[in-house]
């Protein structure tokens, strides 16, 4: 199918609403940049792909900022071989929106619209596993070379995504989908295997359990009548238990001796707890009972001590008091006596006839007299004062100070006495009584008597329990011996069921291996398919390469597969036949320029070389980005050539190469039609748009030859 018209409408570029005729063998357009050239190309692969991955995975930034109603709309009208129509319209506004109507058919919208693209642009697709994925790759790797995407095919993509395009191209995406849907089948065939297989192994463990016990039982036997036994043990317990049964009945049970070895053990704990108590009394009893005096004779010694140390203290206090008092006194009738010895001593030195001190006549004689009397009363020692004994009444107080010490010391011995034989006595009444007694006048030898009385009681318990004990084993080999019968039945049937598991399970892996074969046969087939479709492509991408000729020694190009773990993978190899120089890696050793010209190669190549196509449409956005002028020569004769087989766009931001692509590319018959589309300047309502049919080469030129 080719595009016919296509209608623009808020989508990037183009604010305001356009219609372009692309009825056209060949349509060039031409602008400069930023005038919207390459949003008319997206503009048709956003309309049949829906995306545009180069740029957004929000379809909400392909709105352009200036659509007045805020929405985008393109709507594509393509025409077929036989001239039917079909008319595609993808809308966004805030939600996306497809329309796919052929013909005079009503429209197909919704959720069928997309298969209804895919129905009517490239059927293959639908065995892919996401076929409007393989119909954007087809697109974009054949149909529409993008001019900021250029070398994606060589760089970009890995080898494995190279191959994976050119099957899906050639048609071995029903191989390829047929092979995942096997490789998927086979996965969840192999983990339902595995999810069998682990099922299985409890069987096995149940079979190796139930087996080893079948071996132990066929070697096991009971020795004895465990009737008898079980009779003779059933008496001795009732009669250490001092009761008719013990608890125990007369059938020869599991649950019955269980019952009587507990009631053995339980009693056989309480005796040993009661051992425990009487050892612990016996030991107690061992030590003798503390001697304690009487504690009130002590304290009123006591007592008596420290009322007399208190008045020995008393008495010297006092004593010491009276004796401060005398010196006290002393000292003031010593000090007065003294002044007035000085005064007498000085009055007789200074006394004659009158007074000197107030010049007075006086009695000398007399004066004289009284004054050596005072002299002779100072002189005299003073007698007749009685000190208090503080010597005697100190050692009084040291000697009731001993004898306080030797009271107190008494006391105290006395008190840990006391306290001693208190404690010896409480201890007494708990032991007696965990110990089940009520005497508490018992001796050593009592206590000696019912230890071993007990000891012997938890002894005979014991040998009571651990025979019942091997009763309860012997009983557990009497039902183990009668269940062989039953276990080897188990087994038997155990047998039965893994044996045919394990078929199942034998013959699902053996399923699993022949898909595993069929697999590895379409991978050989897929890669063979490819490969063979890459030779066929070969010649004339290497027609297509010589046309150009974009390196001066490496002039041979060819497509080289293989496959690796399963995927098959694709790259180009560039020769150097004279020099037999072979390079895997173009990007290596190409220039920026002749790696461009090497991926239009391929893209031509594959454009026109595979039948199949969605569209029948050589798209080349602005190509002179790319390219130099030597390479766009080749390229202009080469679109002149194709455009016989394909509808040619292709855009320019240069005049010079618009004006030779309009002559390289102009209609040589009434059949054949050029369309030049000018985008001149771009305003806030989007470019404008001039369109003119590019008229007929009338009077091709002709070389002759120079005379």
């Amino acid at each position: 199918m080719r595009l016919k018209s296509l209608s623009i409408a808020g989508f990037r570029g183009f604010p305001r609403p356009v219609t372009l005729d692309l009825d056209a063998d060949a349509v060039i357009v031409a602008g400069v940049n930023g005038s919207g050239k390459t949003s008319l190309f997206d503009a048709v692969l956003w309309a049949l792909s829906g995306s545009i991955d180069r740029l957004s995975d929000e379809t909400v930034n392909l709105v352009s900022r200036y659509s007045p109603s805020g929405e985008a709309r393109v709507e594509a009208v393509l025409s077929s071989d036989n001239d039917s129509t079909a008319t595609v319209i993808r809308r966004f506004d805030g939600k996306a929106h497809l329309s796919v109507q052929r013909g005079s058919d009503p429209p197909v919208t919704g959720p069928a619209a997309e298969a209804a693209l895919i129905e009517l642009l490239w059927p293959d697709a639908k065995s892919s596993a996401d076929p409007l994925k393989a119909l954007t790759r087809s697109l974009t790797r054949a149909t529409y070379l993008q001019q900021d995407s250029v070398r994606q095919f060589v760089e970009a993509d890995t080898e494995q995504e190279r191959f994976q395009v050119v099957g899906d191209l050639v048609g071995v995406g029903r191989i390829a989908e047929l092979q995942r849907q096997l490789e998927s089948s086979k996965n969840s065939w192999t983990r339902a295997t595995t999810t069998l297989e682990r099922d299985l192994d409890p069987f096995v463990t149940q079979r190796t359990v139930i087996r080893e016990r079948v071996n132990r039982l066929q070697s096991l036997e009971v020795e004895g009548d465990i009737q008898a036994e079980y009779a003779n043990w059933r008496q001795a317990v009732a009669t250490s238990l001092g009761s008719d049964n013990g608890g125990l009945g007369v059938e020869r049970t599991a649950e019955e001796l269980d019952r009587g070895l507990n009631e053995l053990l339980s009693r056989e704990q309480a005796e040993a707890r009661r051992v425990s108590a009487l050892q612990r009394l016996t030991s107690h009893l061992a030590k003798p009972r503390p001697e304690a005096p009487d504690l009130s004779l002590l304290q009123a010694v006591l007592t008596a001590a420290e009322a007399r140390t208190q008045t020995a203290s008393e008495q010297v206090a006092s004593a010491e008091q009276q004796a401060a008092l005398d010196r006290r006194v002393q000292v003031e009738l010593t000090e007065r006596t003294e002044s007035l010895r000085a005064l007498a001593q000085l009055a007789l030195r200074h006394l004659g006839d009158a007074c000197p001190v107030c010049g007075q006549t006086y009695d000398q004689i007399g004066t004289r007299s009284r004054l050596q009397h005072m002299l002779d009363e100072v002189h005299a020692p003073a007698g007749g004062s009685q000190l208090p004994d503080l010597p005697g009444a100190a050692a009084e107080l040291e000697a009731a100070e001993r004898d306080l010490s030797a009271a107190r010391a008494v006391v105290r011995n006395a008190q840990t006495a006391v306290q001693a034989q208190a404690e010896w006595d409480n201890l007494l009444g708990p032991l007696v009584q965990e110990a089940g007694l009520k005497a508490e006048t018992l001796t050593t030898q009592d206590t000696a008597s019912l230890l071993d009385e007990a000891q012997s009681s938890v002894s005979s318990l014991r040998q009571l329990r651990v025979q019942g004990e091997q009763l309860s084993l012997g009983l557990a080999r009497t039902a183990e011996l009668a269940q062989r019968e039953e276990l080897e039945q188990q087994l038997a049937a155990l047998d039965r069921a893994i044996v045919e598991r394990q078929t199942s399970i034998d013959a699902r892996k053996e399923t699993g291996d022949v898909a595993a074969q069929i697999i590895n046969a379409l991978r050989v087939a897929s890669s063979s398919v490819v490969g063979a479709e890459l030779e066929r492509i070969e010649p004339l991408l290497q027609r297509i390469f010589a046309t150009v000729d974009p390196h001066p020694s490496l002039r041979v190009v060819s497509f080289l597969t293989k496959t690796v773990r399963g995927h098959g993978q694709m790259w180009t190899q560039l020769d150097d036949v004279s020099s037999s120089v072979s390079v895997q890696e173009p990007a290596l050793v190409l220039s920026s320029s002749q790696l461009n010209v090497l991926a239009v190669v391929m893209y031509l190549s594959l454009n026109l070389a595979i039948p199949t196509l969605p569209l029948q449409v050589v798209a080349l956005d602005d190509p002179l980005q790319s390219l130099d002028t030597v390479n766009l020569l080749g390229l202009a004769d080469l679109l002149r050539r194709v455009k016989a087989t394909r509808q040619v766009i292709v855009s320019t931001h240069d005049s010079h190469l618009a004006d030779l692509l309009e002559r390289k590319l102009r209609p040589v018959s009434t059949d054949q039609r050029t369309v030049r589309i000018d985008l001149r300047g771009w305003t806030l309502e989007g470019p404008s748009i001039e369109q003119a049919d590019v008229p007929q080469d009338i009077a091709p030129l002709r070389l002759v030859v120079s005379a």
